[in-house]
Order: structure tokens, then sequence, then C-alpha cells
């Protein structure tokens, strides 16, 4: 039900003219159901007990509030009166930035500053959710998830089909993720979606093979990528001070790549790198 509901809403970015955001919601609707996937494998399997009459009547009134005050919001907003920046954006992206593609000429160009702290708090996320991962395999941790997994457990655990298919279709996972983020200047794409098609191929190796495999085979220290992600998108900025810039400020050139042709990329991609 849920997939349903991401793909009408990336329809709808479709019939809208907005290929970055379908994409974009596309990417995220299958990392997040691949996640509900492994977390609902920890979930009991029998239903809780109801709760009387005045407790679900109270949730339902709750849902009901909240449910209004969202819509009420969103009506406010859409219907308020307000003078369009896109005119501006549209004119400035080519000339400005060196790309065709306005929205990722904004998050890179117009709005590197606000891109960079959202860099830095992916990376304070993900420090934290290494931090759980690492001890869901040890210590109490363990033991709490191993007592409230049910007892009754598939003999394939991982199926060798599911098992195949995944090793398979990493490398070109990440082909094509590669593909993504190097049109992504003038074309639909960029980091963030290629981001997400790496982390949707590596996390079906986890959920094809085990945590415990795909952990042993990790070539690079997950802090250290982290780090090190942060680490250059931040030098990536600093680079424009020594040509006496603003810091953030980017430029673009056209690089000639084989086998690809011609394409404009700009000094900010390192950093949309590391963000990936």
């Amino acid at each position: 039900m849920t997939s349903g509901v991401g793909l009408i809403v990336s329809l709808m970015f479709v019939q809208f003219s907005a290929p970055d955001l379908a994409l974009t919601q596309i990417s995220v609707d299958v990392v997040t159901t691949i996640l509900l996937l492994l977390a609902l494998n920890l979930l009991p399997k029998t239903t809780p007990a109801e709760t009387d009459t005045a407790g679900r009547l109270g949730r339902g009134g709750l849902a009901a509030a909240v449910g209004l005050g969202v819509g009420a919001l969103t009506y406010a907003i859409l219907t308020r009166d307000f003078q369009t920046i896109s005119d501006y954006h549209l004119a400035e992206a080519k000339p400005g930035g060196g790309g065709t593609n306005v929205v990722n000429v904004i998050l890179v160009d117009f709005r590197g500053f606000d891109t960079f702290g959202e860099i830095i708090v992916l990376g304070i996320a993900a420090i934290t959710i290494f931090a759980l991962l690492d001890n869901a395999l040890r210590g109490a941790a363990a033991k709490t998830l191993a007592s409230i997994r049910h007892p009754l457990q598939s003999k394939d655990a991982h199926p060798l089909i599911l098992v195949v298919a995944t090793r398979i279709l990493l490398p070109l996972a990440l082909t094509v993720a590669v593909f993504i983020f190097l049109r992504g200047h003038n074309e639909p794409g960029g980091g963030f979606i290629a981001g997400l098609v790496v982390a949707i191929a590596l996390i079906m190796q986890y959920l094809a093979s085990g945590y415990a495999w795909a952990a042993q085979r990790a070539r690079i220290d997950s802090q250290a990528m982290i780090g090190a992600g942060v680490a250059i998108a931040g030098l990536a900025g600093l680079a424009s001070l020594f040509f006496d810039w603003p810091f953030l400020t980017s430029t673009y050139t056209h690089v000639d790549l084989p086998l690809i042709g011609e394409i404009e990329i700009a000094s900010a991609v390192p950093s949309i790198s590391a963000s990936s």
C-alpha cells in the first residue's frame, strides 16, 4: 500500500514536469519499503489485545485532529498570496551555474550553504545509525533482538535466487548511479538520487545475504567514509576562498570523457559526491 501511494505521488510529479522529484520519490519509496520489511521481521507475530472503547476513541480523535490541522496548514499555505522566484532561477541557472537542471543548480549554487548544512546533518544521522546497528550485533541489544524474534524462522533464510540476483545487480546499480550522478547538472538526476540508488543496492545485499555477511565484506570503515564525505564537502567550499570568492562559490567547465562525450561539470561535484 505504501509503495502504491509512493508510485502515485511519483506519477503526479511526472505529470507536473518534475522528473527530479519523481526519481527522488521512487528511490526513497524503495529504500523505505525495504527498511520496513527488515523492521517487520522484528515485530510480534500476534495482534496485541484491543484497548477499551474510550482509548480507541481518544486515539481516533487525536489522529483526526492532527489530520485536520495538517490539512488546514496545507490549505493556508497553498492559498496565500506570494511572489514566485522561479523566474529568476530559470533565467540564471545556465549563465550563473552552468547547468540546465534548475533544481540541482539551486541546490549546489544558489543554496549551497543550506545544502552543506544538510550534508552535515546526514553525516550525524549516519553515525547514529551506525552506532545502533553496531550494537545490535553484540551485547544486550543483540540478546534483546534475539528474544523478540519469532522462534519459527524460514529454513531458507537467504534464498539462492535472491542472493544471486542482488550480487549480479550490484555492479549494474553502481554503474547506473555514476551515470545519474554525472548527468545531474543538466538532466534529471544528481548526487542525492545516485546516493539512493547505491543505498538500495547495498541494502539489498544485507537483505539477501544477511547483515553479518555484508558487514564482513565491507572494505571501507563506515565512520571514516562519513567523516571523509563531510570533509570533502567542506574542502570543496573552501577552495573558492583561494580565488577571493565567498565560501561555497562554485564554477563550471566542460570535460570530455571517453565513451560518454562532453559534459558540463561544476566545481561543487566533490561536495555532491561526498553527500551521496
